[in-house]
């Protein structure tokens, strides 16, 4: 029993040798592993090439609608309310040249009639005053014939005086008809020189009491509200039988067709691009025009903005941008303002419904197509790319101008930058040296 356990305690010595000698055998018999070639190390890769494509730059905002001209009601009359359009209700569609409310115009009616009867009285008087000139003109010409009569007797008089042929009395008495009449002309000549300034103030009183006319029948007028355009009512704050007073704001309409976004564009982005269409638009000449957003060649999309229906996010109308405005202090926002017409009349409610107030629209602003030396997006690295050229990387700096979805453009002014037909890498290599060597696998257009 004792030998029997001996031997088992050799065996268990022995094994872990019996592995190490197996273990080495098998490493010295183990063949070297292959060499492999450094051609082999040479990365396959995926180029395009630098071509001229027809691009449109692009940018997107957000805003929201609101009508252009928003109508207030406000009244320049007091009264009572004798008159309210049945339809008078906030969010009813009512056409130009509805009547909506009448006050009550008694009180100016009799305004208007005393006026009229006031200016009457005015131009009655103008016209006695001018009727008198003309009758004291008449008189003080017959007077003037009659002194000048009373002169050429007297001097007849005073001849036969000297010579016996009449006594002192009569030619006494023809001096004093002569001076009568002298002092008759020149009350005459004095009346008919104050006729003017009578006249004068005669009309001043007619234009007056016109002007008091007119005033009345424009108040008169003021106590019939019609709309003036084709109008959604927003607000309503009044009430038939209702007494108002002058300056109250009675209701509220936005007028129809033309609908304003102020959209919000990031200020870099919108910089860039409006700077590059002014630019194009004026290459080669001198304006001496103010900046006017509104005559570039800018279009503009506005998209119903919803994240949850895909059909109502396929919503779009045209727009016009109009002109921009200062961002308020400490945004890094440009206020782009678009107007599009809205179309109430026959409108199509899948397909182009009509813009509301408040809705929430993304904006796409975009420069007309050009023609661009351009790159595919995924080739340009924080202003530079990688050219393949005899097989190697070359590093080159880019001046990208804009991107879009798929390519960037280039700035093809900007020396040492690509040229036209350029092998630009597309393959991310890690790392990506400059002068490294690559395989063109494929060249994409």
């Amino acid at each position: 029993m004792a030998l029997f356990k001996l031997k088992q305690k050799y065996w268990l010595l022995l094994l872990p040798l019996f592995g190490v000698i197996i273990l080495m055998t098998f490493v010295k018999l183990k063949s070297a592993p292959k060499q492999i070639g450094n051609a082999l190390n040479i990365p396959n890769v995926v180029v395009s090439e630098v071509a001229q494509r027809k691009l449109q730059h692009s940018i997107t905002g957000y805003g929201r609608a609101q009508a252009k001209q928003i109508w207030h009601a406000v009244s320049q009359v007091s009264g009572r309310v004798i008159y309210k359009h049945p339809d008078l209700e906030v969010g009813a569609i009512l056409g130009a040249g509805t009547v909506l409310l009448k006050i009550d115009p008694v009180d100016y009616e009799l305004k208007l009639a005393q006026a009229k009867y006031d200016l009457n009285a005015a131009q009655e008087r103008l016209d006695m005053i001018a009727f008198n000139k003309q009758k004291l003109s008449q008189s003080l010409t017959l007077e003037s014939e009659r002194l000048a009569i009373l002169r050429q007797e007297l001097t007849r008089l005073t001849g036969l005086l000297k010579r016996g042929s009449v006594s002192q009395s009569a030619v006494e008495q023809q001096q004093s008809q002569l001076f009568s009449q002298q002092q008759k002309v020149l009350e005459l000549q004095t009346n008919l020189n104050l006729i003017p300034s009578d006249l004068a103030l005669a009309k001043a009183s007619v234009s007056a009491h016109r002007a008091r006319m007119q005033e009345a029948q424009n108040l008169l007028e003021k106590t019939v509200f019609t709309l003036p355009k084709d109008s959604k009512i927003t607000q309503v704050n009044v009430e038939l039988q209702q007494v108002v007073n002058a300056r109250d704001t009675l209701l509220e309409a936005r007028h129809l067709g033309v609908m304003k976004v102020n959209a919000q564009f990031n200020m870099s982005q919108a910089r860039k691009m409006l700077s590059q269409v002014w630019l194009e638009q004026n290459k080669g000449s001198q304006t001496r025009d103010f900046p006017n957003v509104a005559t570039l060649p800018l279009q503009a999309t506005l998209n119903y903005y919803s994240s949850g229906n895909a059909s109502e996010a396929s919503l779009q109308w045209p727009a016009k941008v109009t002109r921009i405005i200062q961002s308020t202090e400490h945004s890094n926002s440009l206020q782009v303002i678009l107007e599009t017409d809205n179309q109430w009349l026959n409108f199509d409610p899948i397909n182009r419904p009509p813009l509301l107030d408040n809705m929430f629209l993304e904006v796409q602003m975009s420069s007309p197509v050009e023609s661009y030396l351009s790159v595919p997006l995924s080739a340009v690295h924080n202003n530079y790319v990688f050219v393949v050229e005899d097989k190697k990387l070359v590093k080159k700096s880019v001046k990208v101008l804009f991107e879009t979805t798929q390519f960037a453009a280039l700035d093809n002014q900007l020396p040492d930058t690509v040229r036209l037909g350029d092998k630009v890498l597309l393959t991310q290599l890690l790392p990506t040296l400059d002068g490294m060597q690559v395989n063109v696998a494929e060249v994409l257009p």
